[in-house]
């Protein structure tokens, strides 16, 4: 279904009462926690676009769940990540992006890691899950930003199972031990 502006989702409230919530707009005026529940209440499919001072982060989402998250902060980069966990050495890292660039991006990061026996499979999904919370729980800490919802989702993401109530609660608890 093409997108529309005008389009919206229901979130319920307390007292059974439905509160609208456009699929386009800004997280002041719409948090995020409530775009996330929204989003699985209505159990969407389709990619959220947020974007702040020329930074784009997505979330995917498949029948209301959390399934991938990406971003263009180099910070959130899979590699970046999976050394900050100490899976991954630098030396590693870069040995695969030149992997990469020699097969012209036609295999993925993840899959060229795991080839090659610098990350274990299990490993590469810790990264993974890490690296979609990590993109979430940078959003929360957006004071501005715009967003939009679209019903598609790109053919080659890889699709995670991410619980959003037991995220957003991690986050919670994430947000006040960094305060």
């Amino acid at each position: 279904m093409p997108y529309r502006a005008d389009r919206m989702f229901y979130k319920a409230e307390p007292h059974n009462t439905l509160m609208f919530i456009p699929l386009l707009g800004n997280i002041q005026a719409t948090p995020l926690a409530d775009i996330l529940e929204g989003l699985r209440q209505m159990k969407a499919t389709g990619t959220l676009t947020l974007k702040n001072r020329g930074m784009t982060k997505y979330i995917y989402f498949r029948a209301g769940q959390i399934v991938f998250a990406a971003s263009t902060d180099v910070n959130d980069r899979l590699g970046e990540i999976l050394i900050k966990c100490c899976k991954l050495s630098r030396e590693h890292l870069e040995h695969a992006l030149r992997l990469s660039k020699k097969s012209a991006g036609l295999k993925k990061l993840g899959a060229l890691l795991v080839e090659n026996g610098f990350v274990t499979p299990k490993d590469l999904f810790i990264g993974l899950k890490t690296q979609v919370k990590d993109i979430i729980f940078s959003l929360f800490l957006w004071s501005e930003g715009e967003y939009r919802f679209e019903e598609q989702l790109p053919s080659d993401i890889i699709q995670l199972q991410i619980n959003i109530k037991e995220l957003i609660t991690e986050i919670i608890k994430r947000i006040k031990q960094e305060a």
